[in-house]
């Protein structure tokens, strides 16, 4: 007689499969830890308690109940006779079947317990018992997620049994699903070891990190056709969106689509509804507005020409008069929290346009503590934090002329120093009544990019709000922003002209405040 072990936390399905399990063999021998023994016999499944098959109780509050030679014995046993015959020998049961997922260590996490409490949620007997069914898979089933019971199920019906390349692909799975576990706590220790304050020298990065990473899907292709391409999750939320309709996706939207939630987040609980426009990974029309239309028109007329092909997004619910007016043109990609019913109505009628359905825990800002990783491939790997949180208006320095500044001219000013961090350096933002006017992006001077957002700017530059990621080097910014007629201006400061800049706004009547905040972003 063969058994099958049984120790979930998530008992997801296990009910119905259990009992398909047992139809299929008789002659299976049930047996669970005690939680889970306890919910398998009510629910009507003949189940032996885990301490009648060691002949031991579990001990230290249910920290030690698998690890056991019965146990280990039983999954660790090779199809050989001298395997047999030591079983024989001690009284020990083979097992073919064993069905386990740990405790839930990573939604532990979002509670922000106490260390105590945290490591006792790190699962050793769990991990122990997949470990072992997985090296044992020639003859050992490994099953770690209700996903998989549907597989396991159709396999033995089909086939009477599984095939060995089938316990492979568990297996596979397993041992990835136990890596990742142990990075997530790796990753904890790693951050209550590390110093509280970043000495910039990365003493307070962990020495070896461990990529655990889940494929979302499979992607049209790369960066360029020619390129091969998936996309992977390294969290616990899945896909950021569901896609409601419209083409395979291809990697360059995905990180348009990233770049788009990103600036969507900095607003998402704004009093005034944002509407975005991404292209080739930076925004081209951005803007603040009273309902998604106003906000919308505001954005796409900030720049039609760049808007042609874009990635539109939103921070409220598309409505049909809405979606009728986005597909007058040509876009690649709409993304937002929700659709009505009429809006996916007048999509359908451009059956290749990307129909995004973001969740609304992807709109919630990223905690400003959170590292990302960059890949230089031959180069290796530049782990770095995120950047901070945006200071607000009350944190800046005026640092000319201490003028009143209008309620609107407040708003843009905080406008303009979230939009601008997400901007390719050298970055300039020129903003007017909560509308883009004026984007200077990725040049390799400074006064170039003040010289392309001004130029699209035009005459809206008059009165209008200037945002720099980082200082002015020389007066000539300036200068520039004197003749398009800037009011505001809002910058870093820490440059070693700062004298000279300053002197050159207060001589042209310009406001210019001081953030203390760099915001490259290459």
């Amino acid at each position: 007689m063969a058994a099958v072990l049984v120790s979930v936390l998530d008992k997801t399905g296990l009910e119905k499969f259990i009992k398909e399990l047992v139809k299929l063999k008789p002659d299976y021998k049930v047996i669970g830890t005690t939680s889970t023994a306890k919910h398998l016999s009510e629910v009507g499944i003949d189940c032996i308690s885990i301490d009648k098959v060691t002949g031991f109780p579990e001990i230290l509050g249910g920290r030690v109940k698998t690890l056991h030679p019965n146990v280990f014995g039983g999954i660790l046993s090779r199809d050989t006779d001298d395997d047999r015959a030591t079983l024989k020998e001690h009284g020990i049961e083979e097992i073919d079947m064993v069905i386990v997922n740990l405790y839930a260590f990573e939604q532990k996490l979002k509670e922000n317990l106490p260390e105590d409490k945290m490591i006792e949620h790190i699962d050793i007997g769990g991990v122990s018992l997949i470990r072992a069914a997985g090296k044992n898979f020639s003859r050992v089933n490994i099953v770690c997620d209700p996903s998989q019971y549907d597989d396991v199920l159709a396999q033995m019906k089909d086939k009477g049994a599984t095939t060995y390349d089938f316990r492979k692909k568990l297996a596979a799975k397993a041992f990835q699903h136990t890596a990742n576990y142990d990075r997530i706590i790796s990753d904890y220790f790693a951050k209550i070891c590390a110093d509280s304050e970043s000495n910039g020298d990365g003493e307070n990065f962990p020495k070896q990190v461990t990529l655990s990473l889940q494929q979302n899907q499979s992607l049209r292709y790369g960066e360029n056709p020619h390129q091969a391409a998936a996309w992977y999750d390294a969290g616990s939320k899945g896909s950021p969106f569901h896609q409601l309709q419209g083409k395979e996706l291809s990697s360059n939207n995905i990180l348009d689509v990233y770049s788009l939630v990103t600036i969507l987040r900095e607003f998402s609980t704004h009093k005034k509804i944002m509407s975005c426009i991404i292209k080739h990974n930076n925004p081209c029309g951005v803007a603040l507005g009273k309902t998604a239309m106003d906000a919308f028109e505001k954005a796409y007329n900030a720049d039609p020409l760049s808007a042609f092909g874009g990635v539109y997004g939103f921070t409220t619910e598309v409505d049909g008069p809405l979606a009728t007016k986005i597909i007058e043109g040509f876009v690649e990609i709409v993304l937002a929290p929700s659709f009505s019913k009429e809006a996916l109505e007048a999509f359908s009628k451009k059956k290749n346009i990307r129909v995004l359905e973001v969740k609304k825990e992807f709109l919630e800002p990223l905690p400003y503590d959170s590292v990302k990783a960059r890949d230089l491939q031959d180069f290796g790997w530049i782990l770095e934090k995120s950047q901070e949180a945006p200071k607000q208006l009350s944190e800046f320095e005026c640092v000319t002329e201490d003028k009143n500044l209008t309620d609107a001219q407040k708003e843009d000013i905080e406008f303009a120093w979230k939009i601008v961090r997400h901007l390719t350096s050298n970055a300039i933002f020129v903003v007017k009544d909560g509308v883009s006017i004026g984007f200077g992006i990725g040049q390799t001077s400074r006064v170039a990019s003040v010289k392309i957002a001004l130029a699209q700017a035009g005459d809206h530059a008059k009165g209008a709000v200037m945002a720099s990621d980082a200082f002015f080097p020389a007066t000539d910014n300036i200068d520039e922003a004197s003749k398009a007629g800037i009011t505001v201006i809002v910058q870093p400061g820490g440059s070693i002209k700062d004298a000279d800049v300053i002197a050159a706004c207060k001589s042209n009547k310009i406001s210019m405040l001081f953030t203390g905040q760099r915001c490259f972003k290459h």
